[in-house]
């Protein structure tokens, strides 16, 4: 089906089935390359590049389908069609926040030689080393891009750079329903865990959900950024050590932050959290606030664009915060695309990647997405005051990595033992999980 306006063609029923297929045939194939002894990326690295006309087409994968996100997307989709007129652009958005769905259908299709041109990649140091193998380098669209060092290298593996950041999230926020805060009587801002959990109790005293969250459909890796929240406000922890605990550089077995971050969740979720957290995912909690149910919700900044986009007004309807204990830090992650290897139209892919560095981008996607610039030289003055506050906090702010910043497989593991200590609450056996994991998963550290 077509979409006249931007001429966006969207998969119809049998295509939707064909891809199913196709993603079928892949899971053989894989299966076939691990008999092999022969690594994914190896197989895919060295395909040979096919010569056929190149036809004026973009095959792009993303996740953004919630509101807010997916109105950001069309609007950049927009100004492609603007520059490049006649091309056609093929959306093919995997719902589920995060992008589990969408990396894990995308992978099968580089396995079954099918590749799109380009799709969406978390950009954070540990996601971009977990995809790089399967990218061209764009090397030459970073000379003099005015991203600051720390986020530009986060592109960068040995001496290449891979994707092209379109925008900076901000992690570690709390946001909340401003109204029953004034009506409970609760001062904002927080500024430690212990008056979190006070506030807490307070609301839960007044009859309302304190804290709303949402881990279906995938997303129990939100869990790790609660994980990581806590061990930036524990004393043992802070920025550097949620940096270096997600380069492969801490010890989860004896370090006194993630025991603080574990007996931190566990009083959350024993007395403050949603019962249906597990049927819920991170846009339902948020609507917890919207109707009035819940006060607390922690999430990326896209939280915001949901908010915005479902009517609610920042500073009148819901207020925001840092996460309390983890002030002058920021954890944060970008979305990025690069030129996926032997992609079928290359060139489309590399106008795509090379619109979303420009200054128009980042302004036209960020101000409806409810994010920041990765550009240092975005202005300003069209955001609302929030996301200026947002904005100019992450350009103060130590930047922490974290988020979906993270390794692909850590992340997923992190979430998988997370959401399995939620049903138990055994710290020392979380750990020993934890540390195991860890220490596969990191058999040396991150450059």
């Amino acid at each position: 089906m077509k979409n006249s306006k931007n001429n966006v063609v969207k998969l119809t029923r049998r295509q939707a089935l064909s891809t199913t297929a196709k993603i079928a045939i892949a899971i053989g194939v894989g299966a076939a390359i691990g008999a092999s002894g022969l690594g994914v990326g190896y197989y895919y690295a060295t395909r040979p590049t096919p010569t056929k006309v190149e036809e004026k087409k973009l095959i792009i994968y993303h996740w953004w389908t919630a509101g807010g996100e997916r109105e950001a997307i069309d609007a950049v989709y927009a100004l492609f069609k603007k520059y490049n007129p006649g091309y056609e652009i093929i959306d093919n958005p995997a719902a589920g926040g995060g992008g589990a769905i969408m990396r894990a259908a995308v992978k099968a299709m580089l396995l079954a030689g099918q590749p799109p041109d380009t799709c969406q990649v978390t950009y954070g140091p540990g996601m971009v080393r977990s995809w790089y193998i399967y990218h061209e380098p764009i090397d030459d669209l970073f000379k003099n891009l005015p991203v600051p060092e720390t986020l530009k290298n986060w592109a960068k593996v040995g001496d290449h750079y891979y994707f092209m950041p379109l925008n900076i999230h901000r992690d570690n926020n709390l946001w909340y329903n401003k109204k029953l805060v004034e009506k409970i009587g609760i001062d904002v801002p927080l500024k430690t865990v212990d008056e979190f959990f006070m506030a807490c109790e307070k609301i839960k005293k007044a009859g309302y959900i304190p804290f709303a969250f949402g881990t279906v459909g995938g997303q129990r890796f939100w869990l790790n950024y609660l994980l990581e929240d806590f061990m930036m406000a524990s004393p043992h922890g802070g920025g550097d050590y949620v940096t270096n605990f997600n380069l492969g550089k801490a010890k989860p077995a004896t370090d006194k932050a993630v025991r603080d971050a574990l007996e931190n969740i566990k009083v959350l979720w024993q007395n403050y959290v949603n019962a249906d957290y597990g049927a819920l995912t991170w846009d339902e909690a948020g609507k917890l606030l919207m109707r009035g149910e819940a006060v607390f919700n922690a999430m990326g900044d896209w939280q915001k664009g949901h908010f915005m986009a479902s009517g609610w007004k920042p500073d009148v309807d819901f207020g925001w915060q840092t996460f309390p204990g983890t002030e002058g830090l920021s954890m944060v992650h970008g979305d990025s695309f690069g030129v996926v290897k032997n992609a079928p139209h290359p060139t489309a892919a590399r106008k795509w990647v090379e619109l979303l560095g420009t200054v128009e981008a980042q302004e036209t996607f960020c101000l409806i997405k409810c994010a920041s610039p990765s550009r240092s030289d975005v202005p300003l003055d069209k955001f609302d005051p929030m996301q200026k506050r947002i904005a100019e906090t992450i350009r103060k702010d130590k930047i922490v990595v974290g988020g979906h910043g993270e390794v692909e497989e850590w992340m997923d593991k992190c979430g998988e033992i997370l959401e399995s200590f939620l049903t138990h609450y055994d710290v020392d056996r979380t750990i020993g999980e934890l540390d195991e994991a860890y220490r596969r998963i990191f058999p040396k550290p991150l450059e």
